[in-house]
């Protein structure tokens, strides 16, 4: 078996994980959400944020869930890149100009991620405590080395992503000398 045959096989299984886990991203979200009460107190992303109202408000889980989905959108994006991409790397177009707009896409995704995620996780401080009495409510900034470490990969793409069109820009000028 060729490498081409064995990239088109992986990638077509790779596609379908990518689909379905953007069509599962919003269903998990929405689980989490529902399921806030027994899980959330020692969830480490929770834990700064004091008090939690038991149980929750209905709002405060719906503004909890509608700013989860920032983070949760810029995910299936990603995704999405993703599945374009090894659809058309089933499709042997590796070098592409195509293939790498989606490559492009996914890292510009993965940085967007990298900085919704804290920004989600301050706004989520203030939507957990919303319903606290005065003096209880907090607002809860944080970037941690996780975030730091997903924008720098997201960078590595859009690096990788550069490089392969400077490479594909190379090679159609020397088919045309030819």
């Amino acid at each position: 078996m060729s490498n081409l045959n064995r990239i088109q096989r992986v990638s077509r299984i790779m596609r379908v994980c990518c689909t379905i886990t953007a069509f599962a991203i919003p269903v998990v979200l929405a689980t989490m959400w529902a399921t806030f009460s027994a899980w959330a107190p020692t969830h480490p992303e929770f834990v700064h944020v004091r008090p939690l109202a038991d149980p929750m408000p209905v709002p405060s889980l719906l503004l909890g869930f509608a700013i989860s989905l920032i983070p949760g959108g810029i995910s299936i994006l990603a995704f999405w890149r993703l599945r374009a991409l090894f659809g058309l790397y089933e499709q042997g177009q590796i070098f592409t100009a195509e293939s790498i707009r989606s490559l492009r896409g996914f890292a510009i995704a993965i940085i967007l991620f990298a900085i919704a995620k804290p920004l989600a996780n301050t706004l989520l401080s203030m939507a957990l405590t919303l319903s606290n009495p005065p003096g209880q409510k907090m607002l809860a900034i944080s970037v941690g080395s996780s975030d730091l470490t997903t924008a720098f990969i997201g960078c590595v793409f859009l690096i990788i992503a550069w490089t392969m069109d400077e490479g594909r820009e190379l090679a159609e000028e020397q088919a045309q000398i030819v």
